[in-house]
């Protein structure tokens, strides 16, 4: 059991319509110091980006999924006349504003002064609005052929925007291409009249197929911006790990990427349809929407509303159709894909910062029994807390290995495709609260992406988030992450468990979950 979002919410195609004359991608040079590009639906001028990239902000990969599209699969979007000026970020899907809080929280836990932060900067909100379905490209230079990395954020699927920070990884030879997907009950709600209306006899999944609609966008644009679209890497943290390994599992999104890299993810979507169904009548219930025929009224609430009256419980789902089975059972057979996985050595800690998971030996076996009915005794044995002061750090310890690093070590054990496995235990920041909270949740983005969020990272940081980037972006370009000059990662093997601490130094090791990710294994092949 992924017991995340059970205690977060405490700390904080088929069927698509073709809009509009579509023309083939191409490329043109520069026009008044901007880069003019031809996509299907029209002509878009770029600016100077991030990280001295040319950046294609705000495109449109889908329709607005608004009025009658509210809860439907994504449609093409519509043609332009002219040249539209790509130079500002889209719209963020609408969503509590969870992003500017987190940020505040976690630069004051590790000593540094929010007030100093600067006035943009990740994990920052933008507008929102619901017609949200863009994209941004990034690039060193327009022209060529280079791999394609296509980031999905996180934000437990309710909140977060694709952004601009990946764009770091631009200058290292990628196209960098940034999603913005639905949240939330925009992006996840269910119910039997909306599974009645679909061809696919499906609902709940819609977050996921704009994820798919813009790697078809991908496939068919990319070139235009200098990208191969036979190598296209798809990459994200948290959420959009758990939806890499999903679309990884989805019959929808085959071929339209050839490596992964999820970064601190779950196993994805445990959710049953009839469960997620039943949670939309519920939802629909709270709305007052006609028992018979609530999907009018439903489409035509607010958004304001919908997030004060439906604003948590909303997840992927077993859905028959874009996931048809668990994520698990796909990986075991094979995709011919390579992937990256891991977590961070302390993942929990953050969201520990605003208040423990368990104070006492009596709410911490709790924990372990919701964990593990069957087997929560012998979690004790390997988490011991026989104090209660005792309890609050190994509570940390425990949902660490249990949310994070045990699904990574088990994506890797049962997979048949190359896998690489990480464990960052290199602390996010040189600052007075990093001894103490260590690599927490979130902490690899700082490294990867060089967030100094008014903190300076740091030598060891600075060096492990170069190697980092230095190994995603090989991934990216050959499928294997290792290169002259890094340290070697060995490839996973169930038997020697071999993985790649990345800390202070970079190495090899083999001390991944041991006992604990034992029980997690046994525990989730019991369901």
């Amino acid at each position: 059991m992924n017991l995340l979002p059970l205690v977060l919410s405490l700390v904080l195609g088929g069927g698509l319509v073709a809009c509009g004359s579509h023309r083939p991608p191409r490329s043109t040079s520069s026009i008044h110091g901007s880069r003019q590009v031809q996509i299907e639906t029209g002509a878009v001028a770029g600016v100077k980006g991030p990280h001295d990239t040319v950046a294609f902000l705000g495109i449109p990969y889908a329709a607005p999924p608004t009025g009658a599209g509210r809860w439907q699969p994504p449609r093409r979007a519509a043609s332009w006349d002219g040249v539209r000026t790509a130079g500002a970020l889209g719209p963020s899907c609408p969503q509590v504003d969870r992003s500017s809080k987190i940020r505040e929280v976690v630069v004051t836990a590790y000593g540094g002064d929010p007030a100093a932060l600067p006035p943009v900067g990740p994990p920052r909100l933008g507008p929102t609005d619901e017609d949200c379905l863009s994209l941004n490209v990034f690039t060193s230079e327009l022209g060529g052929k280079r791999p394609v990395m296509v980031w999905i954020h996180g934000g437990s699927f309710a909140f977060g925007s694709g952004g601009e920070d990946a764009a770091a990884l631009a200058p290292l030879g990628v196209v960098v291409v940034t999603v913005n997907y639905r949240l939330g009950a925009l992006g996840f709600l269910a119910h039997p009249a909306l599974t009645q209306e679909s061809p696919h006899q499906s609902s709940g999944n819609y977050a996921l197929l704009d994820q798919i609609e813009a790697l078809r966008w991908v496939q068919r644009n990319i070139a235009a911006f200098g990208g191969d679209p036979k190598r296209v890497t798809l990459f994200g943290h948290s959420a959009g790990a758990a939806s890499v390994l999903m679309l990884l599992a989805s019959p929808e999104a085959r071929g339209l990427f050839q490596r992964a890299i999820a970064q601190s993810g779950s196993l994805g979507a445990s959710r049953t349809l009839g469960e997620a169904e039943a949670h939309g009548v519920e939802t629909a219930n709270r709305f007052g929407a006609p028992a018979a025929d609530p999907l009018p009224a439903l489409r035509g609430e607010t958004v304001e509303r919908i997030l004060s009256v439906a604003p948590s419980g909303f997840e992927p789902t077993i859905d028959g159709w874009v996931l048809p089975e668990s994520v698990p059972k796909v990986l075991e057979r094979g995709r011919g894909i390579p992937l990256l996985v891991g977590a961070t050595a302390r993942e929990w800690a953050i969201f520990a910062i605003r208040g423990a998971p368990a104070t006492d030996r009596q709410t911490y076996q709790q924990l372990l029994r919701q964990a593990s009915a069957a087997r929560w005794e012998l979690l004790l044995a390997l988490y011991p807390a026989p104090r209660d002061e005792d309890v609050p750090e190994t509570a940390i310890r425990f949902l660490t290995d249990w949310d994070f690093t045990c699904p990574a070590r088990h994506v890797a054990a049962t997979r048949r495709d190359p896998t690489w496995v990480y464990l960052l235990s290199a602390p996010p920041a040189a600052a007075p609260g990093a001894a103490r909270h260590g690599a927490v949740h979130g902490s690899d983005l700082r490294l990867l992406f060089h967030q100094e969020m008014g903190m300076p990272l740091g030598e060891t940081g600075e060096g492990v988030g170069a190697a980092m980037r230095r190994y995603w972006v090989r991934f990216a370009v050959s499928g294997d992450p290792n290169e002259p000059g890094l340290p070697a990662w060995p490839i996973y093997d169930r038997t020697k468990r071999r993985h790649l601490d990345l800390g202070d130094p970079i190495r090899a090791s083999d001390a991944l979950g041991r006992d604990a990710c034992d029980v997690f294994d046994e525990t989730l092949g019991a369901r």
